[in-house]
């Protein structure tokens, strides 16, 4: 019997030259042979949820999500340790999760995918109840994605646009970080970030100790640094190694991190803006998400 495969595309997502979805290129790369197909397109904030919710009583094999991390989210948060395959078709600004996994940005070989490729089961982390797949954040990187959220226009560039308009003004906060059973970590800092990828989007790394399936996550603290560097370190972001600078600090979480802060300040998950907190504890569900990947994928 043929397999099912549901198209959840999100029409808003990417910039204007980005990556493009269209039922010709599924038709054109699909095997039809194998697989039927229906495309489903969403006309609201969190209208993926409903879709995933839906396909779950329709014996749906493959959601394919043509969209970005936060779309990905919303279908991923309501297939945990359920049979559907997520698979993806990045034509998002950042697609973190699609390069993190080696999967095509370009949308006809991304297609072409699900026909051979094969599941890889990922963790899924747990921040205040909701669950995300990459990164989330609380503090400045949040506040960049709360700004990026306001523009008109999508790509790297919103992002460096919200990147200098906050850089030179933002105000640390304390942050008092648990991380399992351990003595807090007391810190100034722009952000603390947690991961199961280590990728922000656009291949820019800032820890590359992150593993997907391992049942583990790491945190980072972005530390106070001079404001001066950004330029600098904007560049190093995309061309060198984010990962090495003084300015962060990395930790692994074998089981919980709990983050209390001094402000109420923004959070972000898998590049979403999510609200404001205080307070946040972050968990993992080890493998719980079936992922769709090339055959010859390998951590």
């Amino acid at each position: 019997m043929k397999k099912k495969v549901r198209f959840i595309v999100n029409p808003k997502s990417g910039s204007r030259f980005g990556a493009k979805f269209s039922e010709k290129l599924v038709k054109q790369n699909l095997d039809l042979n194998k697989f039927d197909y229906d495309i489903f397109v969403t006309k609201y904030a969190g209208h993926a949820i409903k879709i995933t919710q839906q396909s779950l009583i329709e014996n749906v094999d493959i959601i394919a999500v043509a969209g970005g991390d936060g779309t990905q989210n919303e279908v991923g948060q309501m297939l945990l340790n359920k049979s559907i395959t997520m698979a993806s078709i990045p034509t998002g600004s950042g697609n973190a999760n699609a390069r993190k996994m080696k999967i095509p940005i370009d949308v006809a070989k991304s297609i072409q995918l699900i026909n051979t490729g094969k599941i890889f089961k990922i963790d899924a982390l747990i921040l205040n109840g909701q669950p995300f797949f990459m990164s989330a954040g609380i503090g400045y990187d949040a506040r960049v994605v709360e700004q990026f959220n306001k523009l008109p226009f999508r790509g790297v560039g919103a992002y460096l646009t919200g990147i200098l308009s906050t850089a030179f003004t933002y105000k640390l906060a304390h942050y008092s970080i648990q991380i399992d059973d351990k003595e807090p970590i007391e810190r100034e800092a722009f952000s603390v970030l947690a991961t199961s990828t280590g990728q922000l989007g656009y291949n820019v790394e800032f820890t590359k100790n992150s593993i997907l399936n391992d049942g583990k996550f790491e945190i980072t603290i972005v530390k106070n640094f001079d404001r001066t560097k950004v330029p600098s370190l904007i560049y190093e972001s995309f061309f060198g190694d984010l990962a090495s600078q003084d300015m962060l600090e990395t930790y692994q979480v074998q089981k919980k991190l709990t983050v209390r802060v001094d402000n109420i300040e923004s959070i972000q998950m898998d590049g979403d803006y999510k609200g404001k907190t205080n307070y946040i504890e972050v968990t993992c569900q080890k493998q719980a998400l079936n992922f769709l990947v090339d055959k010859d994928f390998k951590l």
